[in-house]
């Protein structure tokens, strides 16, 4: 691509890439940050080495692509951010972080992934960030690791998006909080007890008239659990957690207002210019769970703006997916203006 050697940033996002082959990248040895969201790539696409020069690169962006799995090979000396989410990935290689050990925040939501191989993350010594919202998360037996690990973590891990899609036994629970009951694996080992079983059997008759001097014993008959009498789950409720209420008040400020229908400790208020989630810096404070209103301010007069909120560290089962409430606004027109005073409680 002939770029300069030094260069440090390189953002090459929302263009119609599909391919980047291994030496296009290898001579920027000091760049730092890669952004190449929104293109067309796919696996086959990069480069099998295409990052591995990249010495001391610390962020890596693949937002909006095509990947089915991360890329290969990515670079574990200085690595520190990595953003996979909105691709096709529906399978995680078990060395797929080996070696990322300066990682400390990993974003693989909206994806396609079902489970993930046990011990995936055990080289991710300073992770801390951990984000996997938006994925069909199978909770059977594969998953009870996912289950130990996160009851293992230290509270400086930040663990968001582990629930269960299905089975529908567990489905809208959080892996965290599932009892190992849950996890089907007695039933696995049973059902795969009993189809090695046939497969021997199948596999080792005798010839025609060749039969073994052995007496014949019966199969003990096995009799698997009654799942409808093992398994009781609450149902999830169907009223809103977060109603929000907006109104623009100047040219720069916009009056929020929420109701809750459950008790939280905290709450996450984000906003940003423009209806797409996808484009646009956020600002995000912190609101106690105390609060009920909040005053956004120093926005950009007649501009359509994504306010979101979403519950923070609680101890309601419900509430973990941490799935966010938004609601879409715009601020007023210049004409429109009316001087007010209106200050943030603190």
């Amino acid at each position: 691509w002939g770029l300069p050697r030094t260069i440090e940033e390189l953002r090459l996002d929302d263009n119609r890439i599909s391919t980047i082959s291994e030496i296009s990248l290898q001579d920027l040895t000091n760049l730092r940050r890669l952004v190449l969201d929104g293109n067309l790539l796919n696996n086959n696409g990069l480069g099998e080495r295409v990052f591995m020069n990249l010495i001391n690169l610390t962020e890596l962006s693949l937002v909006r692509n095509s990947l089915t799995s991360p890329p290969a090979n990515l670079p574990g000396t200085s690595l520190r951010k990595l953003y996979l989410q909105e691709n096709h990935m529906n399978y995680v290689p078990p060395n797929a972080f080996a070696d990322l050990t300066q990682l400390y925040r990993l974003d693989m939501s909206n994806n396609n992934l079902t489970v993930l191989p046990q011990g995936i993350f055990d080289d991710l010594d300073n992770l801390t960030q951990l984000f996997l919202r938006s994925n069909p998360w199978y909770c059977g037996c594969k998953m009870k690791w996912i289950r130990d690990w996160l009851q293992s973590l230290p509270s400086k891990v930040n663990v968001r998006g582990l629930m269960c899609q299905a089975p529908e036994r567990v489905r809208g629970m959080t892996i965290k909080d599932l009892n190992k009951e849950l996890f089907d694996c007695k039933d696995r080992i049973d059902a795969n007890t009993i189809h090695v079983t046939t497969t021997m059997l199948n596999t080792l008759l005798p010839a025609q008239g060749q039969w073994p001097a052995v007496p014949a014993t019966k199969q003990a008959e096995i009799k698997l659990p009654d799942i409808n009498k093992i398994f009781r789950t609450t149902p999830i409720p169907i009223r809103k957690i977060i109603t929000i209420h907006v109104k623009s008040v100047t040219t720069e400020t916009i009056h929020i207002s929420w109701k809750t229908a459950l008790p939280m400790t905290a709450l996450r208020l984000s906003w940003q210019l423009g209806h797409s989630p996808v484009f646009g810096s956020i600002t995000e404070t912190i609101v106690t769970g105390d609060r009920t209103e909040y005053l956004l301010t120093a926005l950009e007069p007649e501009s359509p703006y994504r306010v979101c909120m979403v519950p923070m560290e609680t101890g309601n089962l419900y509430l973990l997916d941490e799935t966010p409430v938004c609601i879409e606004t715009e601020t007023a027109p210049l004409k429109m203006y009316n001087p007010t005073t209106t200050l943030n409680r603190e």
